[in-house]
């Protein structure tokens, strides 16, 4: 495959990840463009951002204008909001380039988000253009990985899936999206807006059950507060006292044909111990795997995004996911 030419659009923590990752990949990418909102980041060479010693001659801008012709991929980095996110998708098919993002909600939108998921996929058609949306989690840990273990059982009952990990090390961005520092009454009212916590749950378990033949007629979920025992030491908000938020334990459950077929349980707070992924399928025969440690999300989430573009350049257009696409691969040195 000839050198690919990408856009990075958003330059977030993660956003810069996915450029920083995609600058060593030399041989196979090529960086034409860097796109952000900030107006502190415009001008910039694309190294102030990624760290990298020599300058890259690539500027970051507003708008990447008439590099969209150029461009084969654009990889995404904006928002976990689909209501937010559509939009810029949209003019990313107008445009006629693929897509790789990191929306969590782009990950299995056919559940949750029907009617965006119909717009985006249409509008892809039409203009030939692949759109999708990955990540560690969703993209992989509770959706990918569960559905390709599924593959050596004859029948699968029921999949239970948890991930936990520790959040004091992790990106401020993160630490905020998990109620870090909050109040107990801060946190709940952050519940109810229904835009906190891990998103992308909903989408795992309706991607696992689709791909095993039962779709899931409901999805519920529920949101609590991990308080801090006593001080805790977080990377980015200093000393978090007793009796505060350190972060939360999320639970969801699919029903298909009027029973459960799928329990999620995540936990993510400053301190966690014995931090983990496991996947396990009960089932003929009943298969569990643990990933001791977890999968570590940052590094992780810039390598599945960018080890998956040679996927969306090969599949045909539309509005596809990690089920629909032969597995990532990345690279040995």
């Amino acid at each position: 495959m000839s050198k690919l030419k990408v856009l990075s659009f958003g330059l977030g923590p993660i956003g810069t990840s996915i450029a920083k990752l995609a600058l060593t990949r030399k041989e196979q990418l090529e960086i034409i463009g860097a796109v952000d909102a900030n107006p502190a980041f415009e001008g910039k060479d694309l190294s102030e951002l990624t760290g990298n010693a020599s300058p890259t001659g690539v500027k970051v801008t507003k708008s990447a204008g008439d590099l969209y012709d150029k461009a084969d991929v654009v990889l995404h980095a904006t928002s976990s909001f689909l209501s937010v996110a559509e939009p810029q998708l949209m003019a990313f098919c107008e445009t006629g380039v693929d897509v790789v993002s990191t929306n969590e909600e782009l990950a299995y939108p056919w559940f949750t988000h029907k009617d965006s998921a119909s717009r985006l996929d249409e509008a892809a058609r039409k203009n030939g253009v692949t759109l999708l949306g990955t990540g560690v989690n969703p993209g992989f840990v509770l959706d990918a990985l569960a559905i390709t273990l599924s593959g050596v059982c004859a029948s699968v009952s029921e999949v239970r899936a948890t991930r936990i990990l520790d959040a004091t090390k992790r990106r401020l961005p993160f630490q905020k999206k998990v109620g870090i520092g909050l109040s107990t009454k801060e946190f709940e009212e952050n519940v109810r807006t229904g835009k906190f916590g891990h998103i992308g749950l909903p989408e795992s378990i309706a991607m696992v059950c689709d791909s095993l033949g039962s779709p899931v007629e409901k999805i519920d979920q529920d949101i609590s507060a991990k308080i801090a025992e006593s001080t805790v030491k977080t990377e980015h908000f200093g000393s978090v006292d007793k009796g505060k938020v350190i972060g939360l334990v999320q639970d969801g459950r699919g029903y298909s044909k009027g029973r459960m077929v799928a329990r999620y349980h995540i936990e993510m707070y400053a301190g966690a111990e014995s931090p983990k992924d496991e996947i396990e399928l009960v089932g003929n025969p009943t298969i569990k795997l643990q990933i001791p440690s977890g999968t570590p999300g940052d590094i992780a989430t810039a390598a599945i995004i960018v080890n998956s573009i040679p996927r969306v350049v090969e599949a045909t257009p539309g509005l596809k996911t990690v089920k629909d696409l032969r597995p990532a691969s990345s690279i040995m040195l």
